[in-house]
């Protein structure tokens, strides 16, 4: 019986960690019963069985039994290798970073934050503390509403009701302006 359970142990600790990308331990074993029949049955054809022989023989489907081979060579390269043999660029280099910004919006952003200063001038002086102390412009550090009331020494609920007032007014100089309230969120 202890036998059993150190056999399994080492197969597993084997299937976890052989592969660089570790699969689910049943895909493993999917993928290791259909190469062992295609190993008996090359043996048995005296060449290498196609993935429909392999299926035949297995009753699956052919794309389960490809798929299956396909996981088995795949291989993993490394970003830092050479894109050829005469470059010194790597792979990683040619990959588009989907998360970096556009150079528009960037420029969309630096110029929103330079005109925020100009919208919040135009609030009252209780909305833009409360704003910016909220969301952590103007040199203030971002504020639960609770840490502006205290500071402030109103109740949390003023302090929303004051937040909401001023979030309504930037909202509606922006669309004199001609912009979205979506520009403030990027």
């Amino acid at each position: 019986y202890a036998t059993w359970w150190i056999r399994q142990t080492i197969e597993r600790a084997i299937m976890n960690q052989t592969r660089t990308i570790r699969l689910p331990i049943h895909i493993i074993k999917e993928m290791n019963i259909y190469l062992k029949k295609a190993r008996e049955l090359s043996q048995e054809l005296d060449r290498e069985a196609s993935a429909e022989e392999v299926a035949e023989v297995t009753g699956k489907p052919v794309e389960v039994i490809e798929k299956m081979f396909n996981m088995h060579t795949e291989n993993v390269s490394s970003l830092d290798v050479a894109v050829s043999k005469d470059s010194d660029q790597q792979v990683l280099d040619t990959v588009v970073d989907q998360g970096a910004k556009e150079p528009t919006d960037i420029l969309q952003s630096e110029e929103v934050r330079e005109n925020l200063t100009e919208w919040l001038e135009l609030l009252s002086d209780k909305q833009r503390e409360v704003i910016s102390r909220r969301f952590g412009v103007r040199g203030y550090h971002p504020s639960t509403l609770e840490q502006v009331a205290a500071e402030m020494g109103v109740t949390r609920e003023r302090v929303r009701q004051i937040q909401m007032n001023a979030l309504k007014s930037l909202r509606s100089i922006l669309e004199n302006e001609g912009m979205s309230a979506s520009v403030l969120l990027h």
